[in-house]
């Protein structure tokens, strides 16, 4: 296979097989002060049949209700990647060291490191309160009382995420991919096969097939779905004017505008803010609809311009047939970009009832759109593995792919 003679590839596997381990070792430690004897029977009891517990320690990768020292896994990190953005448009000296790919990983590293402080501090007073599960009391979880639980329980967390850095850092350098997204995949896995069995012994094997198999097909519907969105764009033509001396055989051919940038996050956001509520499927499938695919329009209303680039090209002797250039071109290009946002609309909405269209056919669906009485197999369980599976394998094959190209240009230089 090509795949198998990409130059280097068992040590950077090995490297990131290795990441993997040490990673789940510190979503397997306990923070200090933490009696895990006492909480981890009363985190399996209860996760289990809790809907939106249970998608948040699937999330968490196990490690938030049983206060590991990696209580969030990679989570700061995304999180950070996702805040950034919206933090340099505020700021002119933000947006300015952004633009520079130092400044992006400089900024990107404080905020994870101030989202896991403050993440680590609200998790320790809602434990030291005694809050964190039903039947977990402060006495029982806690070798520590007080301010000073508050403070160990913080600082913990805060220094799991400081550590967590290098490692990351040492996997995107000499591992396969990104290391944010093969890590999110890893700690969503590593709860599944968990979630699974509990949904086994409590409605036995014919109800865990059914969910099983609902889960599967639905995840791999959703995968195909956000991969053609992301995929897919809309070729417009373009042509150079003979100005400059220019080319025009060397140059591009067309614009191409994308289908959909923002993949599953609008569906996960909607099926989110639908969880807690109880209502008949019909109506909650057709407001989740709605409300995913409204997400979807106000992710492309408020995000960055797709008209950025045809702009600028148009600037350079660049003109579209049988278009008037100028103002005519501009309204062209957007009622083009309306047409696409509302495919991305419709497909989001599609995205986000799916995954509850199959629990409903498989018989384990509840009014909130979780499986058997409120386990974590709703719309965002899947989402959250299907966007995970994608970003996970799409930077490990990109990054072989990269390698491959390096090495050929290498060889023929030789």
């Amino acid at each position: 296979m090509p795949l198998l003679r990409t130059p280097g590839l068992g040590r950077r596997v090995a490297v990131t097989l290795g990441g993997i381990v040490l990673f789940r070792l510190g979503q397997s430690l306990p923070l200090p002060g933490v009696d895990p004897a006492a909480l981890g029977p009363v985190a399996d009891g209860v996760l289990p049949g809790d809907g939106l517990r249970g998608l948040a320690d699937l999330a968490t990768g196990g490690g938030m209700y049983r206060l590991a020292l990696l209580p969030f896994g990679v989570l700061p990190f995304l999180f950070a990647r996702v805040l950034v953005p919206a933090l340099a448009r505020l700021h002119p000296r933000l947006a300015a060291l952004r633009a520079v790919r130092a400044g992006r990983f400089l900024l990107e590293r404080r905020t994870a490191l101030a989202l896991g402080l403050l993440g680590g501090l609200v998790l320790a007073l809602v434990a030291a309160a005694g809050h964190l599960l039903p039947g977990a009391a402060a006495e029982e979880v806690l070798h520590l009382r007080g301010p000073l639980a508050v403070v160990v329980l913080a600082a913990g967390a805060a220094a799991g995420t400081a550590v967590l850095l290098p490692l990351t850092r040492w996997m995107d350098r000499n591992g396969l991919g990104d290391a944010v997204a093969v890590l999110l995949f890893v700690q969503v896995l590593a709860v599944l096969p968990g979630q699974l069995w509990a949904v086994r012994e409590r409605s036995g094997s014919g109800g865990c097939l059914a969910v099983a198999a609902a889960v599967l097909v639905s995840l791999a519907v959703t995968i195909a779905l956000v991969i053609a969105g992301r995929k897919g764009e809309r070729r417009v033509e373009v042509r150079y004017s003979p100005l400059g001396g220019r080319r025009p055989g060397a140059e591009l051919r067309y614009v191409p505008l994308v289908l959909s940038h923002r993949g599953f996050v609008p569906a996960v956001v909607a099926v989110l803010l639908f969880a807690p509520l109880r209502l008949p499927r019909l109506p909650y499938l057709a407001l989740l609809f709605l409300l995913a695919a409204a997400g979807a329009c106000l992710a492309v209303w408020v995000g960055r311009s797709v008209l950025t680039d045809p702009e600028a090209k148009l600037r350079t002797h660049v003109y579209l047939p049988g278009v008037e250039p100028g103002v005519a071109t501009v309204e062209y290009l957007a009622a083009l970009r309306r047409r696409l946002a509302v495919a991305e609309a419709l497909g989001t909405g599609l995205v986000a009832v799916l995954p509850a269209l199959a629990l409903a056919a498989a018989g384990g669906a509840d009014s909130d759109g979780y499986g058997f009485g409120g386990y974590a197999f709703g719309g965002a369980s899947v989402l959250l593995v299907a966007g995970a599976a994608i970003d996970a394998v799409g930077s490990v094959m990109q990054e072989v792919q990269r390698r491959r190209v390096m090495h050929y240009y290498a060889a023929r230089s030789a």
